[in-house]
């Protein structure tokens, strides 16, 4: 089942970006709200996020058939489900291992589908919210905070005219404020080397940060998408704009290869993302 889930997700993320759509890419600062379950008002997370983002629909909130139909409505004749994916914990049954204190655990992918709320009607919802815009100064507000938040960050600097992460001495440099388009592009650009940090050995521990890795192997490639949605995320929590994008033909291209050569690339990223962006925050994991 789990490969089943891989090549769907892998494929939706692949059309995308073969018509030239980058999930990730976003003004999120135009975003009313990041897609949320209606029922929970919890937004979903890792690649589900972009899965549902790609849909044109303007109302973030999604439910199950079943709760569609608890909540006395029902799905549009034609309309067709998304799906939500998340890892689950789960500890094999073994006769041999019922006396141990402890089992082992195996991380498996699960996914289930979900209806956006318009499609489908007469659901007792409340009204959606007005959008209140947030403004530039907001914005950058909240980025700080996110920078703050990281604990025990890599020194920052901002020097000369390209940005890059050096973990030998853990340094994160950026060029200053006035050499990019707006400070959401600055940002952005920061948040991605951030990304970069956390996987310090001191931190989350990644391949392509702790070892020696060739530029433009597949090891770099994928460290590289993992800075990259590391970065989405975050801007997507401060209502940055990341939609910018230097010479996307090139970008989109070396993505397609890598998602091409590795069916489990996208959703491995995101899941390594959404934690680096989760230490950023200063969330720790049990």
């Amino acid at each position: 089942m789990s490969n089943a889930i891989y090549e769907s997700v892998t494929q939706t993320i692949l059309s995308a970006l073969e018509k030239g759509v980058v999930p990730w890419k976003k003004p999120w600062h135009t975003v009313s709200a990041l897609p949320t379950n209606a029922i929970t008002q919890k937004a979903y997370r890792g690649v589900t996020l972009f899965l549902l983002s790609i849909h044109p629909y303007q109302d973030p909130r999604w439910l199950s058939f079943r709760q569609v139909k608890e909540r006395g409505g029902k799905v549009k004749p034609g309309e067709r489900s998304s799906p939500v994916v998340f890892w689950k914990r789960w500890q094999p049954p073994s006769p041999e291992e019922e006396e141990r204190e402890s089992k082992r655990e195996v991380t498996l992918l699960r996914y289930y589908r979900v209806f956006n709320v318009e499609q489908c009607e007469n659901l007792r919802l409340p009204e959606l919210s007005k959008a209140v815009p947030v403004s530039s100064h907001e914005r950058i507000a909240k980025a700080e905070i996110l920078i703050r938040s990281m604990p025990d960050g890599p020194n920052i600097q901002e020097a000369g005219h390209a940005a890059w992460y050096r973990p030998v001495d853990d340094t994160v440099n950026v060029p200053k404020l006035e050499h990019f388009r707006s400070a959401d592009a600055y940002y952005a650009t920061l948040f991605h080397e951030l990304g970069h940090a956390t996987g310090n050995e001191k931190r989350l521990n990644r391949v392509g940060v702790t070892q020696t890795v060739r530029f433009g192997s597949g090891e770099y490639s994928k460290e590289e998408l993992v800075a990259e949605l590391t970065s989405a995320f975050c801007c997507a929590t401060a209502n940055l704009d990341n939609s910018f994008l230097e010479d996307a033909a090139s970008y989109i291209a070396g993505w397609l290869k890598v998602l091409k050569a590795d069916k489990k690339a996208i959703v491995i990223a995101t899941a390594q993302a959404q934690r680096a962006a989760d230490y950023i925050k200063g969330v720790t994991y049990s």
